[in-house]
Formats: structure tokens, C-alpha cells, sequence
């Protein structure tokens, strides 16, 4: 190898490893502190799994207490701190590209670079993303087998709350405070030459997890996968059933009283007529001075307590039953 291709290999690596974190940053949604406020950083720590407190839940309070009457016997009154845990373990993402030494020399270094680092940071964006909807339906990594399982009792599957045939798509209408995430490593690079083939070979990788906090923060509308589809279709009134069993259960919202929701653009279709469109003089309220490009660029709209996110990501063309 000359030294000239040595100098070559060795900026190629600096600058995608450089624009790695960067690109990662631009393209990933799910962990956005606006959309999961319970985020750990677990960089440097011992072990692959952390156990999360869970504080339960507290009642109405006794009323009407006699003077000298013993509190604690009171009908209602007791109301015992007694947390339970969820464990969250991380999970390994990667994404490998190589680059042969004439697309190097044709190509130029900085649109192989930009190129490769784009392409290796949005895979395991995606699959991060992928994951976290998965999690959110069955706290698991595998999507429902078919949209009956979503009963909201069995397990830790959440309920749908409106039945339709064929194919759909599942679109979670969720708390920020419904999941958790951790990252144990950060996205890097690794790179290597394979002199018998004259190219070099990149590995991207990162360590990240998540987990249901409370599945009662999370509820699912189905809507029909078909693009266009005329028939089984998901409507705002199903939406805003969804905000109703939330709101009946406590769950949290953001700042602005608002839940959010992940749909398809099969669902995004179905439902044009009736979101309020930001391009048509909508507002998002707090989320204006975020600066998480991401979650802005992914917001569509706002209506019965939802903030309309767009997302290929979600679990989608799945079997009714």
C-alpha cells in the first residue's frame, strides 16, 4: 500500500467516523427526550442491563375522619410507597459497508464519506427506531403476530382500541412517561483493509434498549396498510378514543397536555382530510423551541389531543388475525 493510499484511508476514516454520531442524530426519532422522557445514559457502566424503580400508584384518600380516629383504618387512607422495577437490557445495532479503492479515486473522498457515513447511520437509525415500536406494542422485539393479540391484558400487549379486517398498520398513541431507553455505546467506527480484494470494509455499531414503563400509557389504532385504501380505515373518533382510555388512566402528557402518536403514510392518508396541518396554519405549541429536527420534521399535525408524528418505522402490514 502507498503511502499516498495510506494517507487516502486514513482521512476517509476521520471524516465518516466524525459525521457518524451526527448523521445518527439527524435521522433517529424514537429517542427524543420530547417523546421519552425517561432516558439513561449508560456509556461507561458495568453490565448490559439496568433495573428502573416503578413507583405504584395511589388512591383517593380517606374523608371525613373523626377526631382521634387511627388514619391508617380509615377506608381508602392507606396509601403504602411500594415500587416495583422494570429491567431495560441494551441491545447491539450494526450496519457494514465496504468501498472499493476505484470508487475512492472516481468518487472523491468527501462524497465517499458523506456517502458511506449517511448510509451506515441511517440503517441503525432505522433499526432503532424499528425496535422501539416493537417495544412499545409488547415491550419484546418481535411485532405482533396479528392485531387480536393486542388485548391490552395478556402480557405486556397494549390495547387496540378499534377492530378492522385485512392488513394494518399499528399505530401507537402513547405518554412521553410510557417507555424507557438507555444507550451503552454510542455509534462508532471500525475499518479495516482487505489488501486481496483492494477495498476497505466499514463497521458501524452501537448498544442501545428500551422498555415499557406502564403499557396502560400506550394504547393502538389499526389502520388499513393499503395506500388509498377505501374501506377499513383508521379515523380520528378512534384516536380520540385512544386519548380518552389515556387520559382515564392518568397517563402523563407533555407540556402542552398532548399525547403523541407514530402513524404510516397509508394512515397519514386516510386520516388528510381531518388532522390540522401545520402547512395550512396549524401550531405545535411547546415543540416549537425544541430544536430536535427530527421530531419536527417528522410532525404532521395536531387534533383530539394528538401530535401527529410520520414514521415508516412503525409496525405495519400486519394480519388481523
Amino acid at each position: 500500500m502507498s503511502t499516498n493510499s495510506a494517507n487516502l484511508l486514513n482521512k476517509l476514516f476521520e471524516e465518516v467516523s466524525g459525521d457518524l454520531i451526527a448523521h445518527y442524530d439527524n435521522s433517529v426519532l424514537m429517542p427524543s427526550n420530547e417523546l421519552i422522557s425517561n432516558s439513561y445514559n449508560l456509556v461507561g457502566a458495568v453490565g448490559n442491563k439496568m433495573r428502573i424503580p416503578v413507583t405504584n400508584a395511589w388512591t383517593t384518600g380517606a374523608s371525613g375522619i373523626a377526631e382521634s380516629t387511627d388514619i391508617a383504618g380509615e377506608t381508602g387512607a392507606v396509601q403504602d410507597f411500594n415500587p416495583t422495577a422494570i429491567d431495560l437490557a441494551v441491545g447491539k445495532r450494526g450496519s457494514f459497508s465496504y468501498v472499493t479503492a476505484e470508487a475512492l479515486e472516481d468518487g472523491g473522498l468527501s462524497t465517499v464519506s458523506n456517502a458511506v457515513s449517511l448510509r451506515l447511520a441511517r440503517s441503525i437509525a432505522q433499526g432503532t427506531d424499528i425496535s422501539a415500536f416493537k417495544y412499545m406494542l409488547n415491550n419484546t422485539d418481535t411485532a405482533p403476530a396479528t392485531a387480536a393479540v393486542l388485548d391490552g391484558s395478556t402480557g405486556s400487549n397494549v390495547e387496540l382500541v378499534n377492530t378492522i379486517t385485512g392488513s394494518q398498520d399499528i399505530c401507537p398513541v402513547f405518554s412521553p412517561e410510557a417507555m424507557a431507553y438507555a444507550v451503552k455505546r454510542q455509534p462508532e467506527l471500525k475499518m479495516w483493509e482487505d489488501v486481496k480484494l483492494d477495498q476497505t470494509s466499514m463497521v458501524a455499531t452501537m448498544r442501545n434498549g428500551f422498555a415499557q414503563i406502564d403499557k396502560s400509557f400506550i394504547k393502538a389504532v389499526a389502520g388499513n396498510t393499503a395506500v388509498g385504501a377505501s374501506a377499513q380505515k383508521a379515523t380520528l373518533a378512534d384516536f380520540g378514543i385512544a386519548v380518552a382510555k389515556l387520559r382515564s388512566a392518568n397517563a402523563p402528557t407533555d407540556a402542552a397536555g398532548m399525547y403523541f402518536s407514530a402513524i404510516s403514510p397509508a394512515v397519514e392518508l386516510q386520516l388528510v382530510d381531518q388532522i390540522t396541518h401545520i402547512a395550512n396554519g396549524g401550531t405545535v405549541g411547546s415543540l416549537s423551541a425544541t430544536g430536535d429536527r427530527v421530531l419536527m420534521d417528522a410532525l404532521i399535525g395536531q387534533a383530539v389531543g394528538v401530535r401527529f408524528l410520520r414514521s415508516n418505522n412503525i409496525v405495519k402490514n400486519v394480519a388481523a388475525s
